[in-house]
């Protein structure tokens, strides 16, 4: 992925490729092991119902992805 522009305000947490991805009933689970060799997981709940074919391509997507978790400030902080 593409490094954030200077001045943004927000330092990279964690880079994760995307190597498990699980439907639930509200959304989908993503699962991942960062650079730092940590194990991630996302949750992503939608407010709507998703129907079944929908959910297909958005897994399929999403199992092909690369999540950038940056935040504003220092990542070393904690908390």
């Amino acid at each position: 992925m593409a490094q954030a522009r200077a001045g943004e305000g927000f330092s990279l947490v964690a880079d994760i490729p995307i190597d498990a991805v699980r439907s639930t009933a509200a959304g989908f689970v993503l699962e991942g092991r960062g650079g730092d060799r940590d194990d991630y997981r996302l949750e992503l709940h939608f407010e709507y119902p998703v129907d079944a074919k929908t959910r297909k391509v958005l897994g399929e997507l999403m199992s092909q992805a690369e999540v950038r978790v940056s935040r504003r400030g220092n990542p070393s902080a904690g908390g």
